[in-house]
């Protein structure tokens, strides 16, 4: 796009506040080079990548792409076969290891291609040279000097010459001691390059050598010593050898940059683009800003065939205004009108609002967010004409008027259906009346192009034709008489008051001429003025009752936000009680369990114990049983439904079955015989596990009660279990083969190790219902199955 346009509507502060967010130079550069594109595919893309950036910096604040240098210059001289500094290739170096950190940072996380494929692309133009980059880091140090691992050539001289250096000054040490009577002062300096000691001028006969040099008064010569003349001479010549081998060394350096030159100029132009992506993240941070949403054309194509472009921004502000004072506008184009027709005071917000759409149209073509609410967007215009200011021209002789109209015409001349069309103070400068009819002619016409568009006028008969016209809408920016100041909000659907007649009186006007004034307005004006005060009244009132709905709604908001959360701290405080409680349940539960296994054991044993003991028993597991109903209820459970006498049923709490002999309403317990014993328990711990069975009564004596024999497999497969479960189900299972009447059964335990077997045995051993116990036969499981015999 034309940079005239860029400039008219500020893009190139845009592009400085892009700028100055950049970390790289290269970067920097590129910022200020932006512009927008008219091509769909690639504000798409463009956008993508902002987001990438965003979601990014988002995950990662303290990223950045580290020490990147603009090696742009370097690698060109390299190319010329200029022998490079040392500073400057270690430029080079800082850049490839940067790359490489750069590469690392994002491998780093498996999914990055995914996550970030738009970015990814940057990091993977990054190309990795580890040879050169191991050759650089082996060559040159960190402050730009040459390593004596740059070659074994460098590091042989580089001993010789600190050998040599250390025999020369030991050498000249020697003689300051030994000639004191002739020396000025006792120290080595250097002159020409060579080392030389400070002889007085009227001792020199005592001091034979070559007079380098000799001080201002002339009291003291500068003197190399013959005795020290080939030692200078030898550490002369390896500071030469040294020279020439580093001057070998950063040949060969810059031969190798020269060699990848394609490569390190495209790792500068990936890192400038990834930190422009990262700039264009900060300043849509910095802008509180949103990524637009690219608008699809909507209805019917004008006869030229283009399709009718939209835009929707909503609470946009200008991105140059401070955020915090800006008046955010509301501005939708292309659904119920075309064009948009501005009125109200100077310096009432008209330009700002017409710029604010041009501007943002821009950035978002340019890839950046813009300073909008969520749900703004706007159509790719492939040409945007704006004719903003006064351009009057001393040089091409054109007057405000005439240089508004050169724009003017440029407009209607190649604007589309596909264009948005940006004119402030149209037909301005001229004849008010010619003026108004020349603006009316042209709004015509960019209806008849189809064009999207803004205008900006102080003509009142814009207003009645904005009125009627299908395709234009009024809107005007609010003034408020009493502080004679404009709000700056723009009002759509509403043309702008006429406020000269209020502002002159309240600047003591006489009323006389207010008056007079009114007279030549005729009768038409007033009445318009009248008819638009009483818009804006009826308009104040609907937003204050809609005010007043918001806030009543933020109030029903926050009673229900406050609500929710007393329900769910009152929720957890349920939760966590209820948890206590569970958790000393669970304790009883284990003790009953224990208790209960007990009793039936002991009543199936062949040894039966005496009845006082059986009784005691069953007074603790009575005591028990109050104590697990208590926390049963305690505990919330929800009561099982449906348990009539005759049903079998399990006691979840104890782990055992049983038979309901009796209900009992009024303490909502159960009554369960177990064998030979009686149980009573909470029906909330009770789930019912078979059908009824007819009883003759709900009253049975326990000695001669007939019980109900389950059908029991034969077998138990205990493979993989550990000991304890293991133990625990062959303990229920022996209780039930048992009550079934089998005289033995089959336990599968599995060889292994042997731990379980062992066990198992050891078991079986004490087991008052086991009568005997044997390994199965070599054909039917040998030593993973164990023959249980039982007493029956």
């Amino acid at each position: 796009m034309a940079s005239e346009l860029l400039r008219l509507l500020e893009f190139d502060k845009i592009r400085e506040l892009l700028a100055a967010r950049c970390q790289y130079s290269v970067a920097s550069e590129r910022a200020r080079e932006i512009a927008p594109t008219a091509d769909r595919d690639q504000v798409a893309y463009l956008l993508r990548v902002t987001r990438e950036a965003a979601r990014l910096l988002n995950e990662r604040p303290s990223f950045t792409i580290g020490g990147f240098r603009d090696i742009r210059s370097v690698v060109q001289a390299a190319q010329r076969g200029n022998i490079l500094a040392p500073a400057d290739v270690r430029t080079v170096l800082d850049t490839l290891e940067a790359a490489a950190s750069l590469r690392r940072q994002f491998m780093a996380d498996e999914r990055w291609s995914e996550r970030y494929p738009a970015l990814a692309e940057f990091v993977l133009a990054m190309v990795d040279l580890p040879g050169l980059r191991a050759d650089l880091a082996r060559s040159i140090g960190p402050r730009g000097e040459v390593l004596d691992t740059a070659s074994p050539e460098l590091a042989a001289i580089r001993r010789s010459l600190k050998e040599a250096h250390e025999r020369l000054l030991e050498r000249l040490r020697r003689l300051l001691a030994e000639r004191q009577e002739a020396i000025q002062d006792a120290y080595v300096t250097i002159r020409d390059g060579r080392y030389v000691i400070p002889v007085r001028a009227d001792r020199r006969q005592a001091v034979p050598g070559i007079t380098h040099d000799v001080s201002g008064s002339g009291q003291t010569l500068f003197v190399e010593p013959f005795e020290v003349l080939e030692l200078n001479n030898r550490w002369r010549e390896l500071q030469a050898a040294e020279t020439h081998e580093i001057e070998r060394i950063l040949r060969v350096l810059t031969q190798r940059i020269a060699d990848v030159a394609d490569e390190l100029l495209q790792i500068v132009e990936a890192g400038a683009a990834l930190d422009l992506a990262l700039a264009k993240a900060r300043l849509a941070y910095d802008l509180d800003a949103v990524e637009p949403e690219l608008l699809e054309p909507s209805g019917p194509t004008v006869p030229e065939g283009h399709p009718f472009l939209r835009v929707r921004l909503r609470a946009a502000r200008h991105p140059l205004l401070d955020r915090r004072t800006a008046v955010p506008i509301d501005v939708e184009l292309g659904e119920r009108f075309r064009i948009l027709v501005i009125t109200g005071p100077n310096t009432g917000g008209k330009t700002v609002a017409l710029k604010t759409v041009g501007l943002l149209a821009l950035m978002a073509q340019a890839g950046l967010f813009i300073p909008a609410a969520p749900g703004s967007g706007l159509s790719v215009f492939p040409a945007i004409f704006v004719d903003i200011g006064d351009e009057q021209s001393i040089e091409q002789n054109l007057s405000t008027f005439s240089s508004h109209m050169r724009r003017i015409v440029a407009t209607l001349q190649q604007a589309d259906a596909s264009s948005l069309v940006l004119l402030d103070e149209i037909a301005a400068g001229t004849d008010p009346q010619e003026g108004a009819a020349l603006a009316r002619a042209i709004l015509e016409r960019l209806l008849e192009i189809g064009a999207l568009g803004i205008v900006t006028t102080h003509y009142p008969e814009l207003k009645v034709f904005a009125t009627g016209t299908p395709g234009l809408e009024n809107a005007s920016v609010e003034f408020d008489p009493i502080t004679l100041s404009p709000t700056y909000r723009l009002l759509v659907g509403l043309p702008g008051r006429s406020h000269a007649l209020e502002v002159a009186r309240r600047l003591g006007l006489p009323e006389d001429v207010i008056a007079r004034a009114r007279e030549l307005l005729g009768s038409g004006a007033p009445q318009l003025d009248r008819l638009i005060a009483e818009m804006h009244r009826r308009l104040e009132e609907a937003e204050s009752l809609a005010a007043a709905a918001e806030r009543s709604r933020r109030e029903a908001e926050q009673l229900r936000a406050a609500a929710e959360r007393l329900l769910a701290e009152a929720e957890r405080e349920r939760r966590e009680a209820r948890q206590e409680v569970l958790r000393e349940l669970e304790a009883e539960l284990a003790r009953a369990r224990e208790l209960a296994r007990k009793i039936e054991r002991a009543a199936r044993s062949p040894a039966y114990p005496p009845i006082e003991v059986t009784q005691d028993s069953l007074r603790a597991l009575e005591e028990v049983k109050r104590r697990i109903q208590s926390s049963g209820r305690q505990s919330g459970q929800e009561r099982v439904p449906e348990i009539a006498v005759g049903d079998r049923v399990e006691l979840t709490a104890l782990g055992l079955e049983g038979d309901v002999v009796a209900i009992h309403p009024e303490s909502e317990e159960v009554e369960v015989r177990i064998g030979q014993f009686r149980v009573r328990q909470p029906q909330a711990s009770v789930r019912r596990i078979g059908p009824r069975r007819e009883e003759v009564s709900q009253t049975f004596a326990p000695p001669v009660s007939v019980t109900t024999i389950p059908r029991v497999e034969p077998e138990i497969h205990l493979r993989g279990l550990h000991v304890e479960e293991a133990l625990d189900r062959l303990d229920r299972y022996l209780d039930r083969a048992v009550r079934a009447g089998l005289p033995w059964v089959r336990v599968v335990h599995g060889k292994g190790t042997g731990t379980l077997r062992q066990a198992i045995h050891a078991f079986l051993r004490d087991h008052p219902l086991v009568k005997s116990w044997e390994l199965a036969g070599p054909h039917e499981g040998g030593l993973g199955v164990t023959v249980v015999y039982l007493e029956v």
